[in-house]
Parts: structure tokens; sequence; C-alpha cells
């Protein structure tokens, strides 16, 4: 089985490449700087090359706060990468099934209480969501069109090691690490009411192969826990794992007026196709990245502290 991941040196890529491989996959990477996934004839050649029979399209501008600050490119990176990549398909790989990477944050802007399956409409408000919705309809256009065998994935917030400061988890663990040696007793925090519904990479990766051999093409899957944590209980949870009491003193500056104040998804659907379901404890999950977090510091790793939703 041969396959190709976009992205595969990004979070979940690098998880998922590693997770195919352990299964016996042969595996091409397609990464910047030997391959932009706007570039449609390099893609292709790619493709012609790799005869994959999967696809696992995860290359993307991920970041919410730089879809903000940029939305033009979040646009070309994420919509116009899809077309890249689904027009080199359609030239190179006509036969290869395909897996698109949407995000639950095409709920963004709506308000939900209650767990979110597949057929619940979305409400995009950020610059990121919006192009995930795009996606989307690219998806089920080159189905539509072209016959290709395009499935969509809507991932909620996966978490674990290798993700980027960027993002709340991975951002918290620094701030918890290095509060101790600073000699602070206290970190700052954003928007500490809000509910997400967090995976851990290596269940998401575990769906994803699932999803690629059983999902229907033009159709939406959940990769989802089904249970929300407050933000609130996630920064006291990974407080009482490192031991070390620290007050949670919230900065306005870190709070987005448009995080949705819930988003937590429905699993059945995923579940009930390929019988999947999370399996990491949510304290494992956490844990991992502090350790992770905490040899950065003791080598000199540095890097932006954000603590934004994502």
């Amino acid at each position: 089985m041969r396959a190709v991941v976009t992205g595969g040196s990004g979070f979940i890529g690098s998880h998922l490449c590693d997770f195919l491989r352990a299964q016996g996959e042969d595996v091409v990477e397609v990464d910047l700087p030997h391959c932009d996934i706007g570039d449609t004839v390099r893609l292709t050649q790619v493709l012609e090359q790799a005869e994959p029979d999967h696809i696992y399209h995860l290359a993307a501008q991920a970041s919410v706060r730089r879809s903000w600050e940029d939305p033009a490119f979040t646009w070309r990176s994420n919509a116009g990468g899809t077309v890249s990549l689904l027009e080199a398909a359609r030239s190179a790989s006509p036969r290869a099934r395909i897996i698109v990477m949407s995000s639950a944050g095409v709920f963004d802007g709506a308000r939900l209480d209650s767990p979110i399956d597949e057929d619940r409409t979305p409400a995009p408000l950020s610059p990121y969501a919006a192009s995930k919705l795009a996606v989307e309809s690219l998806a089920r256009h080159y189905l539509a069109a072209h016959g290709l065998g395009v499935v969509i994935i809507r991932p909620f917030n996966v978490i674990g090691q290798r993700q980027g400061l960027d993002y709340l988890v991975p951002s918290l663990a620094r701030r918890i690490v290095s509060a101790a040696p600073s000699g602070r007793g206290h970190i700052t925090v954003g928007n500490l009411d809000a509910r997400r519904d967090f995976l851990d990479v290596r269940d998401a990766v575990r769906g994803l192969r699932l999803l690629m051999r059983n999902g229907q093409p033009g159709e939406v899957y959940n990769l989802c826990t089904g249970v929300g944590v407050p933000v609130r209980a996630l920064v006291e949870t990974m407080i009482f794992l490192m031991g070390r009491p620290l007050e949670c003193r919230q900065d306005p500056g870190l709070v987005r007026g448009t995080d949705a104040p819930s988003l937590v998804g429905n699993p059945g659907k995923t579940r009930g196709l390929t019988g999947w379901q999370a399996t990491i404890p949510l304290a494992t999950s956490l844990a991992d990245v502090l350790a992770e977090a905490g040899a950065a510091g003791r080598t000199g790793q540095t890097g932006a502290d954000v603590l934004r939703l994502g």
C-alpha cells in the first residue's frame, strides 16, 4: 500500500507518517521546500512517480490567529492548495482514495451547546474556518465532476507532542513548566470558560487510516471524543500534573471575542462505520505535552507564548 501525505512534516502529518509506516505502508511526504502545495505541475509529477493508493491532504495554514492577520495567504494555502492537489490527483492518480482535512472550526461562528454531528449547518466566522468550508465544497465538486474518491474529515481540537506554540495546549505547557524556575507564582491565560473537544493525535491518525479505508466519498466524518472540557479544567489538570501551585491571571489581550463558547463533536457516525473511538485519556495527552515542554526548556528552545483557543 502506497500513501502520499501532504504536510507530512507538520503536527498531525508527522504522526500520521509514523503510524502508516509502522503499519507497513510506503509513504511519500509532500512538503516545502521540495514541493509547494500550490504548484499543480510539481504535485502531478510527485503523484505520477509515487503511484499512490491513498492521498492524505493535510497541508494547510492551520492557525486561526494567522488567518485573521493574513486572510489572503490562508485562502491561497487552504482552498488554493486543495485545488492544486485535486487537479494533480485528477491527472495522475484518478483512482486513488483521498482524504481532505476540514475542521470543527467551520462552526466557529455558531452558538452551540450540544455535540455537533456532521449534518449540522456550518457557520464559519474566521478566515481559516471559511477556507476550510471551501475545502469541503471543493471535495464534493471533484467527486461530482471528476469521480475522485474524496472523503472529508472534520477533526476537533487535536493535541499532542510536536504541536506548535501557537496553539492552546503546548503554549500553556510552556508557560507552566517555565513558571517555577523563573520564580513566578502565576501564569497568564485567555478564555477559561470555553469548552472544547480534545483528541490525542495518536487517536486521530488511527481514525484517519480507518476512514481512508471505509469512508464514503463525498461524506463528512467527525474525529472527536464527544466530551466537552472547559479550558479552566484543562489548565487545572496541567497544573496538578506538574505539582506546582500556580495562580491563573486572565490577560484580556489573550481573549478573542470571536471564540465560540463550545465546540464539541458527536463521534457516532465515525464509530458506527469503523468501530473507532478515542482511547487515550486526556491526562495522558497533557502529561506528554508537559514532558515535551520540559525537555524543550532544558535544551534552551524558545518560542512565542500565545494562549489562544486556535
